[in-house]
């Protein structure tokens, strides 16, 4: 055998070698048992979490190795005690609770955002003539609690606030309805602060009431509604798991934007006791704030960041700045 052929055979074997090597390890990869996961869910189950639902129904969460677990959440339910517990992963929390935690020495990080912008508005009946938060003075405006100390009324003070509306100028009432427009039809309120976009005001529309929005969002109050967070320990021990875990619920979400009638599907056979038009109109209502169309479904903005910071700066919920690099990343999001 010439030198040249003896050279080639080596090649050949080499590449085998590898090739085998590589199919091996790929093999042992899907072999491997799936990676467990538990999710502590914000709230009841509903169409809000269905990127989730997608995820575990399409074998996204399968396809990434993982066997993921979600936790229905409610009233009762912090999820980042939950968190902190070892009970679960990873949870849905605010980016305002999450910079409160991280000042009182909590190292949570937020890997992605379901709602890429702030569902909160003002809701008022159409006929009010109140479209803007300047027309709030002299109005009523319904709150979540008497000393306005809840981070919804919070919110609502610092839109207030960043349009030079003076707090004296309201007279603030206790909503006890939250069913739509109930509270605004029976007179007692002008205004209800603190309304999600994808709950009060849909219902409101599908009992028939003709309702208007102010959109906190508008006014400059960013705030993450319902962030994806885990513990920076994960995130630096484990960042593989997170990036699979991430990616997988990505395009669960991103499947339910294109396929909003599936997406309620979903979501009926985790409740079979949901509501199938008020599921149907609240997918409707999230797609936007899902998709906002600027940026990767998931990815947050240093701008938000920052913002929510200076709202509990100002109302004093946190004593001194954070290191806002340190709460939140962009890193799991695929571009």
């Amino acid at each position: 055998m010439t030198t040249k052929k003896i050279f080639q055979a080596l090649r050949f074997t080499t590449a085998l070698i590898v090739l085998s090597l590589a199919l091996a390890a790929c093999g042992a990869k899907k072999n491997a048992p799936a990676d467990k996961v538990a999710v502590q869910l914000s709230w009841f189950p509903s169409v809000e979490f269905a990127g989730f639902y997608a995820a575990l129904e399409n074998g996204y969460y399968a396809d990434e190795n993982l066997d993921v677990t979600l936790i229905p959440g409610g009233p009762e339910i912090n999820p980042l005690d939950a968190v902190e517990s070892g009970a679960a992963q990873f949870g849905i929390s605010t980016s305002d609770s999450l910079i409160i935690a991280r000042s009182e020495g909590q190292n949570y990080v937020a890997v992605s955002a379901i709602y890429g912008q702030n569902p909160l508005v003002v809701m008022t009946l159409s006929d009010s003539q109140i479209t803007k938060p300047e027309d709030l003075a002299g109005k009523t405006v319904g709150v979540f609690s008497s000393d306005l100390s809840t981070v919804w009324d919070i919110q609502f003070l610092a839109l207030l606030q960043k349009t030079n509306v003076d707090r004296e100028s309201v007279a603030f009432t206790l909503i006890n309805d939250y069913h739509g427009a109930n509270e605004l039809t029976s007179g007692n309120m002008d205004a209800m602060s603190g309304s999600f976009a994808t709950n009060e005001p849909v219902q409101a529309r599908l009992d028939g009431n003709d309702v208007s929005l102010i959109y906190y969002k508008d006014y400059g109050v960013d705030v993450y509604s319902n962030v994806i967070f885990t513990t920076e320990e994960l995130t630096q021990n484990n960042a593989e798991l997170v990036s699979r875990m991430i990616r997988a619920t990505m395009k669960g979400y991103q499947f339910a934007v294109e396929n909003p009638a599936t997406a309620v599907e979903l979501s009926l056979t985790r409740d079979p006791a949901l509501d199938l038009a008020l599921q149907t109109n609240t997918m409707q209502a999230q797609i936007p704030l899902i998709d906002t169309g600027g940026a990767p479904i998931g990815s947050m903005d240093a701008s938000v960041w920052e913002t929510t910071q200076q709202i509990l700066l100002d109302f004093n919920l946190i004593s001194a700045p954070i290191d806002l690099n340190a709460i939140y990343t962009n890193k799991f999001i695929a571009p």
